[in-house]
Formats: structure tokens, sequence, C-alpha cells
């Protein structure tokens, strides 16, 4: 069975379709820190790269650059410095 839209409607539901799928991308990119350059924690930093955060803490050793607020007790790694020094090995 095939439904016929008057074009108006046509448009007016792509239009809609878009509006919705571009804020749920936009909202999943958020979400999973796509759309930041930093990355808070090495539980965020080990998802990202896909490994363990014992990994990670190695990679830290071997030095990975890595970011510290000591007063808060948080560290901060940024992507590209993460991606630089990965292709630098």
């Amino acid at each position: 069975m095939e439904v016929q839209l008057p074009k108006e409607q046509e448009d007016a539901l792509y239009s809609y379709l878009h509006d919705v799928l571009t804020k749920a991308v936009a909202n999943v990119e958020s979400k999973a820190n796509l759309n930041t350059p930093w990355l808070k924690g090495k539980k965020q930093a080990a998802k990202w790269l896909g490994i363990s955060p014992q990994s990670l803490t190695k990679l830290m050793s071997m030095g990975l650059p890595v970011h510290y607020l000591d007063d808060m007790d948080v560290s901060f790694f940024n992507k590209q410095e993460i991606t630089k020094y990965l292709l630098e090995q």
C-alpha cells in the first residue's frame, strides 16, 4: 500500500523529520563527547579510546599527555594530543 501526500504536507513532514534527526544526532554527539576537544577523567578517555582504564594508566606512564587540576583532583585529556601521541608511537 502506498500513501501519496500533497506536496505541501510531504515537505512539512520532511522538514519535521530533518529537525528531529538533527536534534537527535546533536544530543548523541553531546552525550558521547564527540563535539568537544576535551575528555574529563580516565574513564571517559579510556572509553573514547576503546581501552581499559588500566591500559590508559600504562599509556600515561609512557608519556600520554594528561592535564590535572590538583585542587579538584580531576584529570583532563585533549583528543588532539592523544591522537598526536598515538600517531608518533
